[in-house]
């Protein structure tokens, strides 16, 4: 008589008394490894610079899936050079991070000698990829740099860098261009430090506060980041028109991190006497009305360009003309100038513009 219906009853007497091992589920350490493997694929995909690689693998990412591939189309155009590589990790439950440290054109054009690395944040529905998100460690002058692009380069928000619905619509064009904005941001910034000393006297103390009736002047600073974020995200339309002609800033995506960013890049150039930027607050502090902002010339004949905005409802009460009249005043008479441009204001946007 054949022995194996007696093994076949030992063995599933062993499944009985432990589940488990016959189940055929992989057990936890397996569903890890699984997805490590799974992750290191992804990130392999993403510096292929491949979308046709990389997309099958986020196609049950939701959101995220136009994210990362447009973020791998700027990668691909910023020329990204993976420099350290670091096995991916579990960070959670359900979440594996990889981390990995590139050079790449952008931020070599700041000329900090500085390599980022990007940590991707790959969460898992069972063995499948269902989000990423991003982070990295950029320095503050990253940020400063893609401010003054946005402030002093339309063209390139409204062209290359255009975004619809939250997303670029021509990311790797984008990425070179920003580049070439950074380059032009250095080459400004290094002037601007050339000419600080210029600027203003050393013996000359920029105003800290100013009290008048219906408003106040105070510094921008991060303590001010809730006040003066309500304010320009409820004029978003408003001062694109009216304030950058752009719709680099405002736009619908700031959150809290990058108006905290802006905060500390103003209270730094305050603070090392480059420019001047004021939030202009009703007398109890409670709300910004707007902001005045006092800067070195970017065009020849001028010691120094004044801009301000008013949010749409100060605008639309009149503040507007009277803040304008009110601040040139105070210019006038409060600041070591001869020459001050207001432009869109006492000189045209067309007539400075061609400067």
């Amino acid at each position: 008589m054949s022995s194996w219906p007696k093994k076949r009853n030992a063995a599933l007497l062993v499944c009985v008394a432990g589940l488990t091992a016959c189940s055929g589920e992989p057990d936890a350490d397996s569903a890890l490894a699984e997805n490590l493997e799974t992750a290191e694929s992804m990130i392999d995909a993403f510096y292929s610079f491949d979308p046709n690689i990389l997309q099958p693998i986020l196609s049950e990412a939701g959101d995220a899936e136009g994210r990362i591939l447009g973020y791998q189309a700027w990668a691909e155009g910023g020329n990204y050079i993976v420099m350290e590589r670091a096995p991916c990790i579990r960070e959670s439950e359900d979440t594996i991070s990889c981390s990995i440290t590139v050079q790449d054109d952008p931020v070599v054009a700041l000329e900090t000698g500085f390599n980022v690395t990007d940590t991707f944040h790959i969460t898992f529905g069972g063995a499948t990829i269902v989000d990423v998100s991003t982070s990295s460690n950029d320095q503050p002058i990253y940020y400063e740099a893609a401010e003054w692009v946005e402030e002093n380069l339309p063209e390139v928000m409204e062209g290359p860098c255009k975004r619809t619905d939250g997303l670029r619509d021509t990311p790797g064009d984008c990425a070179r261009a920003m580049t070439d904005g950074y380059r032009q941001f250095m080459e400004a910034r290094k002037a601007e430090e050339a000419n600080a000393a210029a600027f203003i006297p050393a013996e000359f103390e920029p105003p800290v506060l100013v009290e008048m009736e219906g408003f106040k002047l105070v510094p921008l600073g991060p303590e001010l980041v809730d006040v003066d974020y309500a304010a320009y995200m409820s004029s978003i339309e408003h001062l694109q028109q009216t304030f950058t002609r752009s719709t680099g800033w405002p736009h619908a995506e700031l959150d809290a991190e990058d108006a905290m960013r802006d905060m500390l890049n103003e209270e730094g150039r305050f603070e090392r006497r480059e420019s001047f930027a004021y939030a202009v607050l009703t007398p109890d502090g409670a709300r910004e009305r707007g902001c005045i902002y006092v800067r070195p010339s970017s065009k020849p004949g001028y010691n120094a360009e004044v801009a301000l905005w008013v949010t749409q409802a100060e605008f639309d009460a009149g503040f507007d003309a009277e803040l304008y009249a009110w601040a040139s005043q105070w210019i006038e008479e409060s600041w070591p100038f001869a020459q001050v441009a207001y432009p869109g204001r006492a000189i045209a946007w067309s007539e400075w513009d061609a400067l």
